[in-house]
């Protein structure tokens, strides 16, 4: 049987993965939500975790308590802010009017039973420039009346600038009984024009009397208008965190005056640092660099720049103490301060700042899960999360759940044979490289050997 050396190298190069699964080195507890029904849960990443994934955190799993994964969508964390959008506005109807002793005006409104639960109401005037205080109480049976908000001033100052409210806010409720009590609807204005009055002795002025004309407007009231108000979130930006740096060590360079000042960290996907430093009166350009590998040498590669100042004399205090710069995660940055000729700053510390990622899944009821992670040669999961989007994109505020403490799992093993093993190692490569050498020699010398074998036997004229 001649041997199949072609065969056998394809064997050898083509050989599969003993670990089919990624092999995650720790894991953390996940808290668990005492609720009925399933539940849409987000959980942040934590120093931790940042220190033992890989840059685009594809070695994530959430598992259950029989370690199947759970279908997770991976997040940057934003900061929301809340403002109120009024989404449906309606005349009050049929309103009756009752002047008050203290010159106020008293209004009563019903709401019919198909109308909303207001909480405001708008006092439509064509007036401008005045000011007036408005209280509102409710009733359930027309005849006993209980304050709702508190007293609210609506304005016009057109006359010093476009600032204009006629709004008045009130806890909305199923009550349909509302009173408006709006104190002194007359106001005094002084009017535009100045009368000037002179007496002259000769053809010298001997009197001169000025005279300024007061008018009693009444608040004129086009209509009240009945608004609801929604809270709706809006994203302001993303989530920042501070996050403890690992250690720090300052030094200076006499021969570049500079103040180098080496930072390591966590991995964490940091964004800016922030200068601690008691020094006053300066201003000095800063980079901030990380290393970087390129062929056998480690350099340094600039990531970011700013100018650090701080002016502070008498009245006048200002500074700007923060170099920012894209995302980044490494294990150690380097910041670099020109001193030129200029005395080295002194440094405290570094506040590090960055963005803030967690996972949002589905999970059931008690259900206890798990966060794996730590394997570098782990692929990112392709997940359905189609649900879990749609859910964010419609404002769901999930509920936050908490990790515990790290633990190296106890069935770790290494990591098996890969394909990207064996295709990576010098070794194997040399190897396969002398077989299919030695295979093609082989084949070489039998197809010769063959064909010297099938060559007719030499005629008489030969």
């Amino acid at each position: 049987m001649r041997p199949t050396w072609f065969g056998i190298a394809c064997l050898v190069a083509t050989t599969a993965s003993f670990a089919e699964e990624p092999s995650m080195r720790f894991q953390k507890e996940i808290s668990s939500l005492k609720k009925s029904d399933e539940s849409l849960v987000a959980v942040v990443l934590d120093a931790d975790v940042y220190a033992a994934t890989q840059v685009g955190l594809a070695d994530l799993r959430v598992q259950d308590a029989e370690r199947a994964s759970l279908p997770f969508f991976l997040r940057k964390s934003q900061d929301l802010v809340s403002k109120s959008v009024r989404r449906k506005t309606w005349t009050a109807a049929n309103p009756s009017l009752k002047p008050l002793e203290n010159g106020g005006l008293e209004i009563t409104l019903e709401q019919g039973e198909g109308d909303a639960q207001p909480n405001g109401l708008s006092v439509v005037t064509p007036l401008h420039n005045f000011e007036q205080r408005v209280r509102v109480f409710t009733s359930a049976d027309g005849k006993v009346w209980d304050p709702s908000g508190a007293e609210t001033v609506i304005f016009d100052y057109s006359r010093y600038m476009d600032v204009r409210s006629d709004s008045v806010p009130f806890a909305a409720s199923s009550r349909k009984h509302i009173r408006v009590v709006i104190d002194d609807v007359t106001s005094e204005q002084e009017s535009e024009l100045l009368e000037l009055t002179r007496r002259l002795s000769g053809t010298e002025e001997s009197e001169r009397t000025e005279r300024v004309t007061i008018d009693r407007r009444p608040f004129r009231i086009d209509r009240i208008e009945f608004y609801e108000e929604t809270s709706q979130q809006s994203v302001k930006g993303d989530r920042k965190l501070n996050y403890p740096i690992a250690g720090l060590k300052v030094a200076e360079d006499q021969k570049t005056h500079q103040t180098i000042v080496t930072i390591d960290t966590r991995r964490e996907p940091l964004t800016s640092f922030k200068l601690d430093s008691p020094s006053k009166n300066f201003s000095r350009s800063c980079v901030i660099e990380v290393q970087e590998q390129q062929g056998t040498q480690i350099l340094w590669r600039q990531v970011g720049s700013a100018t650090l100042s701080r002016i502070d004399f008498k009245n006048l205090q200002r500074e700007q103490l923060t170099v920012s710069f894209p995302e980044t995660r490494q294990v150690q940055y380097r910041l670099v301060i020109d001193n030129r000729d200029s005395p080295p700053l002194t440094v405290n510390g570094v506040i590090a700042e960055g963005n803030v990622y967690e996972l949002v899944y589905f999970t059931a009821k008690n259900k206890s899960c798990r966060l794996a992670y730590g394997d570098p040669e782990a692929k990112a999961p392709d997940y359905d999360t189609a649900a879990i989007q749609a859910l964010l994109t419609e404002r769901f505020s999930p509920e936050v759940v908490t990790l515990g403490n790290e633990a190296q799992l106890s069935e770790t093993n290494p990591v098996g044979w890969k394909l990207s093993h064996l295709l990576n190692d010098p070794r194997l490569l040399t190897m396969v490289i002398g077989i299919l050498v030695m295979g093609l020699g082989w084949g070489l010398y039998s197809a010769v050997k063959r064909l010297d074998n099938q060559s007719p036997p030499a005629g008489p004229d030969s």
